[in-house]
């Protein structure tokens, strides 16, 4: 049986250790007969077997096998937004020892540690109908009795820039609405019977 390298004792006199003690020895006596510190006798005396214990982790750290990195990267590739502990859930059913510390070594060795950076889609402006109108509601201080406010309420036929204003005292849905109605009866006609395709306002 081999011993640990800085074993006090050998396997003969940890068995000689407790037998003695059980029959009435004291601690300290054997530790002056075998000239050690009296905690090391005492650890011995209340052990089962005088077997070194397994200086081993409790979990051993896995192998990589082949068929473990080929899962991880195939799930990184498919569910790219997933972190290691993730990943290392999703697999644990085929791969019971699967864990963080594996999935994350897999994923640095691969390059794969952060996901793929999305190309922003272009920005364009926003096309400009054929007769595109647009509300604006401007706020403005009362110029009858000095108190409170007016709401001046236009409505700009983009393509042609023309711009029917009405004044209000109030800027209610159905105020702002009339105001609409009766521009549509004199700007440029929202429908044509022409071509509708967007233009660039000019």
């Amino acid at each position: 049986m081999k011993l640990h390298s800085q074993a006090a004792l050998t396997l003969k006199q940890r068995q000689r250790v407790k037998r003695l003690h059980e029959e009435g020895v004291s601690i300290r006596d054997l530790a002056q007969r075998l000239g050690v510190n009296p905690t090391t006798i005492q650890r011995w005396t209340k052990r089962e077997s005088p077997l070194d214990k397994n200086s081993a982790p409790l979990t051993p750290q896995t192998v990589i096998t082949p068929e473990y990195r080929v899962a991880v990267i195939d799930y990184r590739m498919e569910h790219q937004s997933h972190g290691p502990i993730r990943i290392a859930q999703e697999l644990k059913e085929r791969f019971p020892w699967a864990n963080r510390g594996t999935v994350l070594r897999i994923l640095q060795r691969e390059g794969l540690t952060r996901p793929p950076k999305r190309e922003k889609a272009p920005r364009t402006a926003i096309p400009v109908g054929r007769h595109r109108i647009q509300m604006d509601i401007q706020q403005l201080p009362a110029v009858q009795g000095g108190t409170g406010f007016e709401y001046k309420i236009s409505a700009i036929h983009l393509r042609t820039r023309l711009k029917y204003t009405e004044i209000h005292a109030d800027r209610k849905s159905a105020t702002v609405a009339g105001v609409l109605k009766r521009a549509l009866d004199l700007l440029p006609p929202f429908f044509s019977s022409g071509p509708t395709t967007p233009t660039s306002s000019p």
